[in-house]
């Protein structure tokens, strides 16, 4: 009777190299798929997001939800909160999650009313109800990709200077938990921020396919119209390529794009020469949503 004949060191460090290259072409493949199911998800909440919005202004005299503004506001056009009096200090102040959540999905955790006054009926998901739940809490104003860094700066209470609870701008630090969706601050309705309430309306914006509402990021509910955010070559930037190198925008006209990395907002924005010949960009608009001038 022949003696059975075991793996020599030889074969079974083949056998291991072949499985070490399969892995080797199979794992980026899978990360892909991974990374386009996320953008998915994400492009999804977007949609609903412009729907949401487009429902919004059709109830509120066609005024565009503004991307920051202030309860105590008494021009604010939809005011979100049932209680008389909103509570006192920085939460005052709102977002245009505050609006879409209390109008569309408020009431879903109004068991987590928080001892700091915080009451998610009116307030949406922040990083103290995510510190609570966890992985439990699916909020469709986030995307499904985590942030996998912490914004710089900031100047609010929270910790590094972060905003708080509450992020507004610059300075969420929120690593670990679901990135953001920024909206334009083009469309600041908080007069303590910014002496002239901006309550567009959706006739004033001349070009909605092109103007840019939401952006993938990493710093915040809102991010400026301004170069700096937008900038690759500053420490600060809060634009988020978090899919493969992409991040989404949703435009004022309800449709979902991604966009590729830019050096700088001109590589972004259309802009013209002096003679009002185009020069260079992906025709993108940020700034100056409601002019003729292009950008």
């Amino acid at each position: 009777m022949n003696a059975r004949r075991g793996f020599t060191l030889t074969e079974l460090m083949v056998v291991i190299g072949i499985i070490v290259v399969l892995l080797g072409l199979l794992l980026p493949a899978l990360a892909g798929v991974f990374s386009s199911g996320l953008m998915t998800k994400s492009m999804s909440n977007m949609r609903q997001i412009g729907q949401w919005m487009r429902m919004y202004s059709s109830d509120n005299r066609e005024f565009i939800v503004p991307s920051q503004f202030n309860y105590e506001d008494s021009s604010y056009r939809g005011k979100v909160r049932s209680a008389l009096a909103p509570p006192l200090g920085d939460q005052h102040k709102g977002t245009w999650t505050d609006i879409l959540w209390t109008v569309f999905e408020g009431g879903v955790f109004p068991e987590t009313q928080m001892d700091s006054g915080y009451d998610y009926r009116f307030d949406s998901p922040d990083q103290a109800l995510y510190d609570r739940l966890g992985g439990d809490l699916e909020n469709p104003f986030r995307s499904a990709a985590l942030n996998k860094r912490n914004a710089l700066g900031g100047s609010g209470p929270g910790p590094f200077g972060s905003p708080g609870p509450t992020p507004f701008g610059s300075g969420a630090q929120e690593i670990g938990q679901p990135g953001y969706f920024a909206a334009n601050n083009f469309f600041n309705a908080d007069q303590e921020v910014d002496s002239e309430a901006r309550f567009y309306a959706t006739g004033q914006i001349k070009a909605p396919e092109r103007s840019m509402y939401l952006v993938d990021s990493v710093a915040g509910e809102v991010i400026e119209d301004e170069p700096e955010p937008f900038q690759a070559d500053t420490p600060t930037l809060e634009v988020d390529f978090r899919y493969s190198g992409v991040c989404l925008m949703l435009f004022l006209d309800g449709h979902v794009a991604t966009q590729g990395r830019w050096e700088d907002l001109d590589d972004l924005e259309l802009t013209t020469t002096p003679d009002g010949q185009p020069t260079r960009g992906d025709r993108v608009r940020v700034r100056n949503l409601t002019s003729n001038q292009v950008p």
